[in-house]
């Protein structure tokens, strides 16, 4: 005899005895998709507080996210008219969605959004990350529980008391009521039914914070309708740009420089922590250079993660800042050729490459850096240099110093482009690395134990890092032929739950950023850059200590050596003489008395990057090549 069979039995027998217990049957699952919507809002927050919130002060986002899953649930039970098959599958979803969020956030501090959909078939790409997190006790109890209530209606065995020819028409009902309820803008006007508005707030923290993961996840939905904007035709784009029209004596002394670009993945100078001491310098190669070498910090419009942000910004001179909250440009919207900085070289005659210390395929590059001008894309596995190893868990940036090296050596006819990025420094740092290969001794008097331990972590990939950068400096001031390096930290690194150990040294003063002060937004977005040659370029470098934004820093490169002027490099360069820094995180630069001047550099620069990414290239169509 089996006692769970007869369990079984019993309590279908008692729920199907009477028309009373017929009714709880039915009141039960029709609260199950309630209780998913919980379920699902908790393991996204990771955290029994912010859902106590979220029930207390926006009752109104809960339901709406409840909406979505009884349309769902409902699709589902018509299309299989088993109530237990449509729980199951509701609950597989509705767990999995949230803890691919919760798993993000921890990994690039940014949230699940619907256009990372697109993103699922490099799933296998964050097996490293993975195996450094473990889910909070509340999200085993909260699985639990959903399994408990899935159990029970398993064993109540209800099915849908709808003739077959009603179902047939009730999924695709349900579905489309789900696309309107998601996609429509008349539906969508209806959440202020709910007390919320239906348009996401700029900051997707916030966002899902005060929404929930349901409802903010549902509000992004309308970042995908993005209309040509205002004044979007050939026409007006050509009377605009063509004050930057390039001169026909532009590039005259331009000296045809290898240019190596270097993305160093969370480089950033960790001594700006107040009451932290450490026994050496970690960036001692960065300030020698840095003394004799155009250099600054580049505002980044990214913290913690999205790496391919700021390096997309970098390689085109295209702005972030107008596309959906972390996005994926490469998968999002590089599907043909389009200008970039490696094109404007490689149409001059330069061989153009890029290079990775991880897969290839992450961020789909190996896809997107053909269409990017950048005629190879090589990853860990397709490197010339030896593999470097440590005790963490990436080839270290040793490994990236002989390949920029070995590159530099071989034979090129007119010059070498080259992009590069870093993986050494990656997060997760605590524990990262074993003890034996600190090579930086981190004090501190307010730091926790996790949190010296997470800089100490970090010091040693970041001075590695650092070596990297002097070793390359080394060989490059010896070498003959001219060469420029562009050297730059990506975004501030992810050290802890919570903006730990920021919070802790008092650099910043709230776990919400939408709190921070200007000054604080600035700390937290600013990394380093260098720029430097072996040979004397004859010009001056124009934005020396000034702050800057990502895009800007291969234009002021390029006008630097004195290459061969482009439009898009005279815009750019235009632009930072009015604003230096755009983002929509801070307000730096917001003092200036005529604001109408900013916000037409910020319209046009949004136009330029439209018509690379969405629209028809009127811009740059000349430049590309052709079928």
């Amino acid at each position: 005899m089996n006692p769970f069979h007869d369990m079984q039995m019993e309590i279908y027998e008692f729920f199907h005895s009477s028309k009373k217990t017929k009714l709880a049957m039915w009141i039960i699952v029709a609260l199950f998709p309630l209780y998913l919507t919980y379920a699902c809002n908790s393991l996204a927050f990771g955290s029994n507080e912010l859902m106590t919130t979220l029930m207390q002060k926006n009752m109104g986002a809960f339901l709406l996210g409840a909406v979505i899953v009884y349309l769902i649930f409902g699709a589902l039970a018509c299309l299989t008219k088993r109530i237990p098959l449509a729980a199951f599958l509701s609950a597989l979803f509705f767990i999995i969605m949230p803890l691919i969020d919760y798993f993000k956030v921890a990994i690039l501090e940014t949230h699940f959004f619907p256009w990372d959909m697109v993103f699922a078939k490099n799933a296998g790409s964050f097996g490293t990350f993975l195996t450094s997190l473990k889910m909070p006790d509340s999200a085993w109890s909260t699985i639990f529980m959903t399994v408990l209530y899935f159990l029970l209606i398993l064993m109540m065995k209800p099915e849908l008391p709808v003739a077959w020819k009603k179902r047939v028409l009730g999924t695709p009902i349900l579905l489309v009521c789900l696309y309107c309820f998601c996609m429509n803008p008349t539906v969508r006007n209806c959440y202020e039914a709910f007390g919320v508005s239906p348009k996401a707030p700029g900051n997707q923290a916030t966002n899902y914070d005060s929404n929930g993961f349901l409802t903010a996840f549902v509000l992004n939905f309308a970042s995908l309708n993005m209309g040509d904007p205002a004044d979007y035709n050939e026409k007006y784009l050509a009377n605009y740009f063509e004050k930057y029209q390039p001169s026909a004596e532009s590039g005259q002394d331009f000296q045809n420089p290898d240019i190596i670009v270097v993305l160093s993945e969370a480089y950033w100078d960790p001594t700006v922590l107040n009451g932290v001491t450490y026994s050496e310098d970690p960036l001692k190669n960065y300030r020698r250079i840095a003394a004799e070498h155009p250099s600054g910090n580049m505002v980044s419009c990214t913290f913690g993660g999205g790496t391919v942000r700021p390096e997309f910004e970098i390689l085109t001179g295209t702005t972030t800042n107008m596309l959906p909250s972390g996005n994926v440009p490469y998968q999002q919207y590089v599907f043909e050729d389009i200008f970039s900085y490696p094109r404007l070289f490689k149409n001059i005659g330069y061989d153009t490459l890029g290079i990775h210390t991880y897969q290839k395929e992450f961020y789909e590059r190996d896809r997107a850096y053909p269409l990017l001008g950048l005629t190879e894309m090589r990853g860990e596995y397709d490197l010339h240099a030896e593999h470097h190893w440590n005790s963490g868990p990436y080839i270290t940036d040793e490994t990236i110093a002989e390949e920029v090296i070995y590159q530099l050596e071989q034979p090129h006819e007119t010059g070498l482009f080259l992009h590069v990025i870093t993986m050494e420094n990656h997060s997760m740092y605590l524990n990262k690395y074993d003890p034996s290969d600190w090579d930086i001794k981190v004090s501190s008097d307010v730091l926790s134990d996790d949190e010296l331990n997470v800089m100490h972590n970090y010091c040693k990939g970041v001075s590695d890092s650092d070596a990297a950068l002097g070793r390359i400096y080394d060989y490059v001031m010896n070498r003959e032929k001219p060469t420029v390096v562009l050297w730059y930290g990506d975004h501030l690194p992810t050290l802890g739950d919570a903006f730990s150990p920021y919070i802790t040294t008092g650099n910043i003063s709230s776990t919400t950023a939408a709190e921070w002060t200007e000054e604080e937004k600035y700390t937290m977005f600013s990394t380093p850059y260098v720029i430097f040659t072996n040979y004397d370029t004859g010009r001056e470098y124009r934005a020396e200590g000034t702050p800057v934004s990502p895009y800007l820093l291969p234009a002021l490169m390029c006008d630097y050596i004195g290459a061969p002027e482009h439009t898009r490099t005279n815009f750019l360069l235009d632009l930072y003489e009015t604003c230096p820094v755009i983002s929509p995180y801070y307000d730096l630069y917001s003092n200036r008395d005529d604001k109408t001047v900013v916000n037409e550099f910020i319209r046009h620069h949004e136009l330029l990057t439209y018509d690379d990414l969405m629209g028809e290239h009127y811009l740059v169509r000349d430049q590309l090549p052709t079928e």
